[in-house]
């Protein structure tokens, strides 16, 4: 009874390190990372394992152990089937794990390119708007000094003009004057020459007219009368042109 009893605790505690490594080895597949104790783990399992072998040996073979036997084969091997599972888990993780490193660094080769190309471009349009800035501040400038020429112009213009009206009345009251004080003497030189036969009128364009022209009739206020075309052109009047 005794040996059944040692072989029956070795088996246990061989079953129970068994399962704990099975159990591990699950979550590290899953990714699911698990404190796992080498100190509870290898104790149990050979410790149960010569527990198991001296009862086992000391008993005599009964159906319990053939049957307990025929277990620990069977998850022996379903051990062995996890272990080889546990291992092409982790090459695949290793492999996973090589690709994702490769794309980081790929990324961030191609990021950083990026982060420079931008920085560039950045600079230029930096550059750029200083120097749009630097031309408007001199477009401003010049506007400045345009609105100063046309206000000097517009000054110059306005004096101009005042200068102009100014002679322009001077003129005028000069002229009245003129007019006035000559004009007894046109009437006396016009009756004078038409009395003498001197009938060619000169008009105030510069032009005479002789008798019968087309506007001789029309020319009623002759600046001046000439005896003779050849007077008259002496005078500076031209004939009409027709």
């Amino acid at each position: 009874m005794m040996s059944n009893a040692i072989a029956i605790i070795g088996f246990s505690a061989f079953l129970f390190a068994l399962g704990y490594g099975i159990f591990h080895l699950i979550c590290k597949a899953v990714k699911k990372e698990k404190r796992f104790s080498k100190k509870l783990f290898w104790p149990l399992l050979i410790g149960g394992f010569i527990l198991f072998l001296i009862g086992g040996s000391s008993a005599e073979p009964d159906t319990a152990a053939v049957k307990a036997e025929e277990k620990y084969s069977t998850l022996d091997t379903a051990n062995q089937k996890l272990t080889k599972e546990h291992q092409a888990l982790e090459k695949k993780y290793e492999s996973i794990s090589a690709a994702a490193e490769k794309e980081k660094s790929e990324a961030e080769a191609g990021n950083e390119e990026k982060l420079s190309k931008l920085s560039k471009e950045i600079n230029e349009l930096k550059k750029t708007n200083k120097s749009l800035k630097q031309d408007n501040e001199k477009l401003k400038d010049s506007q400045k000094k345009l609105e100063k020429a046309a206000e000097t112009l517009q000054s110059e213009n306005k004096t101009l003009k005042r200068q102009k009206e100014e002679t322009k009345t001077a003129g005028n009251a000069e002229s009245a004057q003129n007019t006035a004080s000559s004009s007894g003497g046109h009437a006396e030189t016009k009756a004078a020459d038409t009395s003498q036969g001197c009938n060619i009128k000169g008009s105030r364009n510069g032009i005479y007219h002789t008798p019968g022209s087309t506007y001789y009739d029309r020319t009623t206020d002759p600046v001046e009368m000439f005896c003779s075309v050849e007077e008259a052109e002496a005078a500076g009047f031209r004939a009409p042109k027709r």
